[in-house]
């Protein structure tokens, strides 16, 4: 009896003593896309402990208001559409993204089902959220590129779910979006993905700051997610009921929809890219950037060169 106490009492504190190693670093996140399926799987499968990280996820449905938090000392972490970052680090904010996790637009146009043609959209409005957001930028981009700048009306509803409300109504005749989750017939007439031109959608940052005073923990930080993406890539099945856990969907379709596009799109060595930032300044109306006046890549690069990022997807 005395012997079952001591070994209880013993593990008890070796407990204790792990948990108050772990080092806090609360992130607050404002997807629930196929990008935040990496840091789901790090949360679940204790990538993030095994590392020394005890990670609170914290859901913020707006990126602008991850960042607004991120400025205020409520998170140690924020993990925010691109766009916010940079157009908050050019207005003077002292942040730094430490990793860009989607480097390709994983947005598709979806439209009406009588529309065929993308020049049929001449005249007629698409959806975005908000004026700014990311798949206003992919929305004008597609314009652009497909001569159609300024013959499409472009027009804000708020959110995902009130542009699928004003798809359902026919208040919109399409939208740029990854998923558009409405019970109702569609064409998917344009994969952004394969028009070859690369857009930063969603990055880590944190202040510079805490950038500067604790490079381990945003080492064992990254280590977390990088094994969280792999470990998503290898266990579909509990990668399902992770998207599943944080998207609230039910939809099996919507989540097999949803994982393939994390498996696709997540970047295994996720460094910011010169390229990837090109467009979304260019739409800011600001002169080119330096990806070093927002980005450093040092971590990401340091792991991919020690070969930690290559051993993850090794078969164990």
């Amino acid at each position: 009896m005395k012997l079952a106490l001591s070994l209880a009492l013993i593990l008890l504190f070796a407990l204790e003593t792990h948990a108050a190693e772990l080092k806090k670093f609360r992130l607050g996140y404002s997807t629930v896309g196929p990008a935040g399926t990496g840091l789901w799987m790090a949360k679940e499968i204790g990538a993030f402990e095994k590392y020394g990280i005890d990670a609170d996820l914290i859901f913020i449905s707006s990126g602008p208001v991850v960042v607004q938090a991120l400025l205020g000392g409520d998170l140690q972490g924020g993990f925010a559409a691109t766009n916010a970052v940079i157009a908050a680090v050019l207005g003077g904010a002292p942040l730094v993204s430490i990793m860009s996790l989607v480097n390709r637009p994983y947005y598709r146009l979806w439209v009406q089902p009588e529309i065929t043609r993308i020049e049929e959209l001449r005249g007629k409005t698409l959806g975005v959220s908000r004026f700014g957001s990311v798949n206003d930028n992919m929305t004008r981009i597609l314009l652009r590129k497909k001569n159609l700048d300024g013959a499409v009306n472009v027009r804000q509803f708020g959110g995902t779910t009130e542009i699928a409300a004003a798809f359902l109504h026919k208040q919109i005749a399409g939208a740029v979006i990854s998923a558009l989750r409405v019970n109702a017939p569609m064409r998917m007439l344009v994969d952004l993905s394969e028009l070859d031109f690369l857009y930063s959608n969603v990055v880590i940052a944190v202040s510079r700051d805490f950038h500067k005073r604790a490079p381990d923990t945003l080492d064992a930080f990254a280590r977390g997610y990088l094994e969280g993406v792999a470990a998503a890539q290898e266990q579909k099945e509990r990668a399902h009921k992770v998207i599943q856990k944080y998207t609230r969907l039910k939809d099996q379709k919507l989540i097999d929809e949803l994982y393939s596009d994390s498996v696709k799109f997540l970047d295994r060595v996720p460094r910011l890219e010169q390229d990837a930032i090109a467009p979304i300044v260019e739409f800011m109306g600001k002169k080119p950037i330096a990806v070093e006046t927002i980005a450093d890549n040092s971590i990401v690069d340091r792991l991919a060169r020690d070969g930690f990022i290559d051993k993850l997807y090794k078969k164990r």
